[in-house]
């Protein structure tokens, strides 16, 4: 066996699976939003159906690994609940045990095309491709404004699709690329003796299964070479063994779902978590009775090949069984195990309906509302960064995090939805008004980019242990009241013209500018009689440039609306 490359494979791999994962999630959210959650919530409220549906997916897709990965993803962009997501893990279990019964679907195999398939999709709309766009253009010929600009938002969709397949195709090319080298595990002999040996003691059955699982990131080859053991004419492995392994590879698999909740939402954590207990319960529930369960299972035919898959489906209903009515007892236990305030941010657009473009006066006042409360947001993602960077909050971190992909996608359904605006039935001023909330949504975006921006910056923060003097965070706080104002006077500024509002927010911006200059200069007098750590510099320096840059976005609206109304 060639260890460095089993090492580099299985670390090429991480990285790949993980960067597939962040792909797939934002994806997920941008592309569907309310439709995928109304709908996960009318198919997962009823907890059977929740496990009918685990079950099925895994049973179609042949990997209970990308099942649960995939529920991280909805979980990750707030899409479904914890609670939503735990009977369906449940199921994904079960459909886990067709593999034991059928040959496996070679999903790691397509990854390549997947992802050439993807990013084709996601390319689309921002590669102009010179032989689509006269298609488009002559297809387009007699077509109204209105249905070339509802076109482009299906084409939205369809970039937004294309990431999801692009998501997908890296992950899966990661797991293959995790399982391929250290594959040359499942062929060594050596390795295929301490299973059968380990396998002879419940708890080093169990232990064995789940560590050689991890490795190979596979419960479906791990099952599949018990099985191969038990059909061997060598009498490699007893039926007791065999359980005692598959058993294990049920809590090993558990290891893909964990790396897809790294760096994750909180609930996300917790369903890898809920993941880890519900087949820790159920070992635990077994063993006791492990010698009536093999004895059971030898009745369900004379082969022992169809013994062990036998084995590893009755294990997974009965544990499902009786550990589904109990799901709420779990979900408890969960928090309580992993302590901590569940951050919700409401996503999807709640003003935009296609049904007002047929008045489009109406429509715009409805674009106008989704832009005041894309900017409310951004207000409170700004005051968020400022207790992430004080008071080193992981949580407002996270609050952070999650809503600067809420605005991302206001951004662009805003967008799209002022594009299919009938310009023609606007009078000369709402043109004006229509053309500025596009430049305002714009810069409400990058205002949000800043406050994540700082986000960042508190993480280095709290990971460099980076220093500040008493006097840096007080001048830290008068930019940040400073910005915060600026923002809030924004909002008064999109929502009618103030001239007052506007005036103060141009003042403002230059009392900012000369601000930072100033504390700049006091930084580095600081760092000189060492009231600050050395590493302090930069990363003072950089949050200054994002709260000025706030103050810059702020004044670039006034300047708009003032020509509006």
């Amino acid at each position: 066996m060639n260890i460095k490359l089993i090492v580099f494979s299985l670390l090429g791999g991480l990285a790949l699976f993980l960067f597939g994962m962040k792909v797939l999630s934002t994806g997920l959210q941008m592309a569907f939003g309310n439709k995928i959650k109304i709908l996960m919530e009318k198919l997962t409220d009823n907890k059977l159906a929740g496990v009918g549906i685990g079950a099925l997916v895994t049973a179609i897709i042949q990997s209970s690994s990308i099942t649960t990965v995939t529920l991280v993803g909805l979980i990750n962009a707030g899409l479904i609940t914890l609670a939503q997501s735990i009977p369906m893990i449940m199921g994904a279990n079960i459909g886990t045990t067709v593999t034991a019964q059928l040959i496996a679907f070679k999903v790691g195999k397509y990854s390549l095309p997947i992802i050439a398939i993807g990013f084709v999709l996601y390319s689309l709309e921002r590669y102009r491709i010179p032989f689509l766009e006269k298609y488009l253009a002559k297809k387009d010929e007699g077509n109204s404004n209105k249905d070339m600009d509802r076109n482009r938002g299906k084409n939205n969709t369809l970039k937004y699709v294309g990431q999801i397949i692009l998501g997908f195709g890296i992950l899966f090319l990661g797991m293959t690329l995790m399982s391929s080298e250290s594959k040359q595990l499942v062929e060594n002999p050596g390795v295929v003796k301490f299973l059968a040996e380990m396998g002879k003691v419940p708890i080093l059955g169990i232990i064995a299964g789940a560590l050689f699982t991890s490795i190979i990131q596979s419960s479906s080859a791990t099952s599949g070479l018990v099985i191969s053991m038990g059909m061997g004419a060598k009498n490699l492995i007893s039926l007791k063994s065999a359980v005692t392994i598959i058993m294990g590879a049920n809590l090993g698999t558990c290891i893909t779902v964990i790396l897809a909740s790294i760096g994750s939402t909180l609930s996300s954590r917790r369903a890898a978590l809920s993941h880890v207990l519900f087949n820790v319960i159920g070992i635990l529930l077994f063993v006791p009775f492990i010698g009536l369960f093999v004895g059971l299972i030898q009745k369900t035919s004379p082969d022992m090949a169809r013994q062990i898959a036998n084995a590893h489906l009755c294990f997974n209903i009965i544990t499902t069984l009786v550990l589904l009515p109990l799901s709420g007892v779990l979900l408890f236990v969960v928090k309580k195990l992993m302590p901590g305030e569940d951050v919700r941010v409401e996503s999807g657009a709640k003003y935009l309906d296609d049904l007002t473009l047929e008045t489009p006066a109406v429509a715009l006042s409805m674009a106008e509302k989704e832009t005041v409360r894309m900017a409310k947001i951004t207000l409170t993602m700004i005051e968020a960064s400022r207790m992430a960077l004080f008071e080193k909050s992981k949580k407002h971190i996270e609050i952070v995090t999650g809503k600067e992909k809420v605005v991302d996608e206001l951004d662009d359904k805003i967008e799209v939805f002022l594009k299919k605006i009938d310009n023609e039935a606007l009078s000369d001023r709402q043109k004006t008004n229509l053309a500025i909330l596009n430049h305002i949504i714009s810069d409400i975006e990058r205002i949000a980019d800043h406050a994540n921006n700082m986000c960042e910056l508190a993480e280095r923060r709290m990971s460099d242990k980076i220093r500040f003097s008493d006097e840096a965070f007080a001048e830290l706080k008068d930019v940040f009241d400073k910005a915060d104002e600026s923002v809030e006077l924004s909002i008064t500024a999109i929502t009618k013209y103030d001239e007052k509002s506007i005036n103060r927010i141009m003042e403002i911006e230059k009392d900012v500018d000369t601000m930072v200059e100033q504390m700049e200069e006091n930084h580095f007098e600081r760092l000189a009689q060492e009231l600050c750590s050395a590493e302090a510099g930069p990363l003072y320096v950089d949050v200054l440039r994002n709260l000025e840059r706030i103050t810059d976005h702020t004044h670039n609206i006034a300047c708009a609306r003032s020509f509006g109304f």
